[in-house]
This record gives structure tokens, sequence and C-alpha cells, in this order.
């Protein structure tokens, strides 16, 4: 069940980041914070009636290594770090812009591309949501960060 559960997440964010649109349903963020290195903490998948859990740990982290993240520089620069098999490090850079209460990350080379709207965000904790369709089916996936 948890392999199935896993790869609708890749499914779905895959499919989110292609065809994905964001919509402010959360008000007002205080965007001071958002300049940061950001760990990949949690995931969550939602598509009608279908939910994997909020304690679901991010799907992509690498058992034993350090946690793949995304870092977001001031000036547009962001830089993706990720920890494969073996804990062999790969980081790689691209860009971010932010408009209101939505984020725009081009990593060319990695599947974390897209507009995500910043549903909550803190000195150390971040939640960007991202809204799709996959086969017909819509659905929105919840990625969780710590600093």
């Amino acid at each position: 069940m948890k392999k199935l559960c896993i790869l609708f997440l890749l499914t779905l964010f895959s499919a989110a980041v292609l065809t994905s649109c964001t919509k402010d349903d959360s008000g007002p963020v205080d965007m001071n914070y958002i300049a940061a290195k950001w760990n990949f903490d949690k995931s969550t998948a939602t598509s009608g009636a279908f939910t994997i859990p909020y304690s679901t740990d991010y799907f992509k982290n690498e058992d034993g290594c350090n946690k793949d993240y995304i870092e977001l520089i001031t000036g547009g620069v962001a830089k993706y770090g990720n920890y494969t098999a073996g804990c062999a490090f790969e980081e790689k850079t691209g860009t971010w812009t932010q408009s209101g209460n939505t984020i725009t990350i081009s990593v060319s080379g990695t599947s974390f591309n897209g507009t995500f709207n910043v549903a909550s965000l803190s000195a150390t904790e971040l939640l960007l949501k991202i809204e799709g369709t996959y086969s017909g089916q819509s659905g929105t996936l919840n990625l969780y960060f710590k600093k």
C-alpha cells in the first residue's frame, strides 16, 4: 500500500507541475521568510475522497541521508539539493520569482518546477500547495518544509 501511495504522489506531483494552476485560498502570507534554505519534510496529496495522511514523509528523501532541500536566495536564484541512493549529493541551480502569495521555481534537470501557492510561512516552516490534473482527476499536492 505504501508503494501505491508513493506512486500516486509521484504521479500527481509530476502531472501537477506540468499542468499547474494556483489559487490563493489562504489569505495574505508574510513573505519576509521565504528566502532561505528549506528542507523537504512531509507531503500529502488529495484527489477526490482519497487523501494520503499528513504524517507521510516526503517520498524523495533517501533513508539515512540528509534531507533534500530547495534554497531560495534573494535575487532570484534557486538551488535544489538532492541526495540519491548511497547518499550521493547533487545540487542544481535555477531561478525563482514571487508574486503575492505565489512563487514560481524553475530548476532544469529536476522535477521541482512550477508555480506554488505559499499557504503557510513562518521563520521555521513553509507549506507549498500545487493543484493539477492527471488522467481527468484533479488534486492538490502539499509540500511541507522545515529549516
